[in-house]
């Protein structure tokens, strides 16, 4: 038999909040023993769950979080998680609050669950879009050499190789970026994200030192006769034409790829709502379920677009700057240094930039 609850209400709290208030966890359990809990179990969560409220209201939302995971821990319900994923958000930990709202709406609910567990799911899915709206989106590219063994580093810890170069949620406030590879590494990169924002972090590797014998290479270049200078900036003119096409290529191919991850998002944004309209009003927890998924899979690809999106414009705009220094740098043979072109690289996308 499924696990069936009843949840206590408090009427006047009930006038002030738009959602339920958790005041005490009454549990009648099925003799399934991998399933029951003990009647003291059960009564440490109702007080728990208690204290938990107080807390909430009172605005101790880190003291409100470690009482209800604990009740959670001891009887999962839904009301539990609703009222650490509402926590979560007061906090500004909109990642964990994401992750506990979207688990709750896809909590398998039997036919005759309680009131306050479907009232649970209701309201998280409600919440669950305000979040979405909050949530900022940060997407990390790597520049420079070397481009195998390059790891990232956000507030200390290191991001999966899968998450470079596509957005990916964070929660507001500053964070510190850094790349490391084999024999370079970028300087720490500090940004403050606000609620809703979409930013773009670049980091650039750099060798930790530069080559013994580079000084005296440089040297050597700077005495030589004015027709070697002359061939390096033909040279460096030619070589910069060629990599203001491959950008055009690359902007263009990113364009047409966010194009079309656009184009699926609207179809696939298409679907959900007609899955909606066919079940509404009275969809089943399966069919809420199978909306979200559906809209979760819509948000994901106008994701992609925008990453693709954003990488083609700025190799479209390398491509333009490059095309432009190409076409002027038979004046630049005077100068101790040429422009310098590095690849931008990041999971699905390249690009390419410069120095000059």
């Amino acid at each position: 038999m499924a696990l069936v609850g009843a949840l206590a209400y408090d009427a006047a709290d009930s006038m002030r909040t738009s959602f339920f208030p958790v005041i005490g966890i009454l549990w009648i359990l099925a003799p399934t023993p991998a399933a029951a809990q003990t009647d003291m179990e059960r009564a440490t969560a109702r007080e728990t769950a208690d204290a938990g409220r107080a807390q909430f209201e009172a605005g101790r939302y880190a003291d409100a979080i470690d009482s209800f995971s604990r009740a959670q821990q001891l009887v999962s319900a839904p009301p539990h998680l609703l009222y650490i994923a509402r926590a979560q958000a007061k906090l500004g930990r909109l990642v964990e609050a994401h992750e506990n709202y979207l688990k709750i709406t896809r909590e398998n609910l039997p036919l005759k669950a309680p009131k306050p567990f479907t009232d649970a799911v209701s309201a998280a899915e409600r919440e669950l879009e305000e979040v979405d709206a909050r949530l900022p989106y940060v997407t990390v590219a790597v520049q420079g050499v070397p481009a195998a063994g390059v790891s990232v580093q956000m507030d200390g810890v290191t991001l999966p190789s899968a998450m470079v170069g596509i957005p990916f949620p964070v929660d507001p406030g500053a964070h510190a970026f850094e790349a490391r590879g084999a024999a370079a590494q970028s300087a720490p990169v500090t940004v403050t994200v606000s609620e809703g924002a979409k930013e773009m972090v670049m980091l650039t590797l750099r060798t930790s030192a530069q080559a013994p014998g580079q000084a005296r290479v440089n040297a050597a270049t700077n005495l030589s006769s004015d027709a070697p200078v002359a061939d390096a900036a033909h040279s460096s003119s030619s070589g910069l034409r060629v990599a203001s096409y491959v950008a055009f290529g690359i902007g263009a191919i990113g364009l047409g790829v966010g194009s079309y991850f656009f184009v699926k998002s609207s179809n696939t944004r298409d679907t959900s709502n007609k899955q909606f309209d066919a079940c509404n009003p009275g969809c089943s927890a399966e069919q809420q379920a199978q909306v979200q998924s559906t809209d979760d899979d819509a948000n994901r690809q106008r994701n992609v677009g925008i990453g693709a999106v954003v990488t083609g414009g700025v190799a479209a705009i390398t491509g333009v700057t490059l095309l432009l220094l190409s076409s002027g740098n038979s004046t630049a043979s005077s100068q101790s240094q040429g422009p310098r072109v590095t690849p931008v690289l990041g999971l699905g996308s390249l690009g390419l930039t410069g120095t000059f």
